[in-house]
């Protein structure tokens, strides 16, 4: 599976994600199995959104040949990242807050995309060693 693409990229992040409550429900039981699923939904949505709104921003900039427009642009999507990222923080101060989840189990769940997108680059890596390894692939020159 090539992780580089987003489509795989998320399907990844959903792999972890339930690799990581299985293993902290097995490790420290429920309340910190579910702080992992709840700080992981948290992460995971907000990377699909994150996707989604930088998709559209491009696809807008792409159509539109006016410097103003292209401003408009990218300003409407900062604000987007901006209040996505307030709700965030809003979502996370609630959860620790009121004590709803274990908050180290939070902190693992959180983590999710960022182990996800350190797996992708040893992935990329190793091809990359791989194909560097195998004298019918690539050029004769090294990457290293």
């Amino acid at each position: 599976m090539d992780l580089t693409s987003p489509r795989h990229l998320k399907i990844a992040c959903w792999a972890v994600l339930s690799l990581l409550v299985a293993a902290g429900y097995l490790w420290q039981g429920r309340e910190f199995a579910l702080g992992i699923l709840v700080g992981g939904l948290v992460a995971v949505i907000n990377f699909h959104l994150l996707h989604r709104t930088l998709k559209e921003t491009l696809g807008r900039l792409g159509q539109v040949e006016q410097e103003d427009m292209a401003g408009r642009a990218k300003a409407f999507f900062a604000a987007r990242q901006l209040l996505r990222f307030f709700v965030l923080l809003a979502i996370i101060f609630l959860l620790v807050h009121h004590g709803w989840v274990n908050i180290f189990g939070l902190l693992v769940g959180l983590s999710t995309v960022v182990a996800t997108l350190i797996l992708a680059g040893v992935s990329a890596i190793f091809k990359l060693k791989n194909k560097e390894a195998n004298h019918t692939h690539g050029t004769s020159h090294s990457v290293t």
